[in-house]
């Protein structure tokens, strides 16, 4: 397998579904740009599995923006986010909790369930095309590929497998009183 070329967070250069190969994420910035990429190009779907909602990763205005932005699309149109630990998301008051609350109907989360409670992977998928990978989900090192093919496909398999068997993230819901 030819070494990944690195991301250059040109968005011009990447079109979802249609630029073929793997470009390495370095560091924030570039897996910052990779995933809002994906999340503006995606036109279906984002399927997200993050350790905690990776503030600086997806918490930034413009991913938020992007997400809401992808989400109020169609009715069709969904995002779905596990994430493992909810805690320092709430603490933090996280920007894309309010949009989950805002668009329950678009945007779902879930924990983990126990037995992937300690997967160390992160990743995001995009319109069963993009794929976003982190081996290490507390690093921001990895993969992006804008037309991952059967890699998209097999991860967002898995990630349906692990949905299915999640619960409802409850930390994220509104508290109404």
């Amino acid at each position: 397998m030819p070494a990944a070329t690195p991301f250059t967070g040109n968005a011009d250069d990447f079109r979802l579904g249609e630029t073929r190969g793997s470009h390495a994420l370095e560091d924030l910035a570039s897996s910052r740009d990779a995933a809002l990429a994906l999340a503006r190009q995606a036109r279906r779907s984002l399927r997200i599995m993050s350790r905690d909602l990776d503030a600086r990763l997806l918490g930034t205005d413009d991913f938020v923006e992007a997400a809401s932005a992808m989400a109020r699309r169609s009715r069709h149109t969904f995002i779905r986010i596990l994430v493992q630990d909810a805690g320092p998301a709430v603490r933090r008051h996280h920007p894309l909790i309010r949009l989950i609350q805002g668009l329950p109907s678009h945007i779902e989360a879930r924990r983990v369930a126990a037995e992937w409670a300690n997967e160390a992977c992160a990743f995001i998928v995009a319109d069963d095309h993009g794929l976003h990978y982190r081996p290490y989900g507390d690093r921001f090192e990895g993969t992006v590929d804008f037309a991952a093919g059967a890699d998209a496909v097999q991860y967002r398999d898995w990630f349906d497998d692990i949905w299915e068997r999640s619960v409802p993230e409850r930390e994220f819901r509104r508290l109404g009183i």
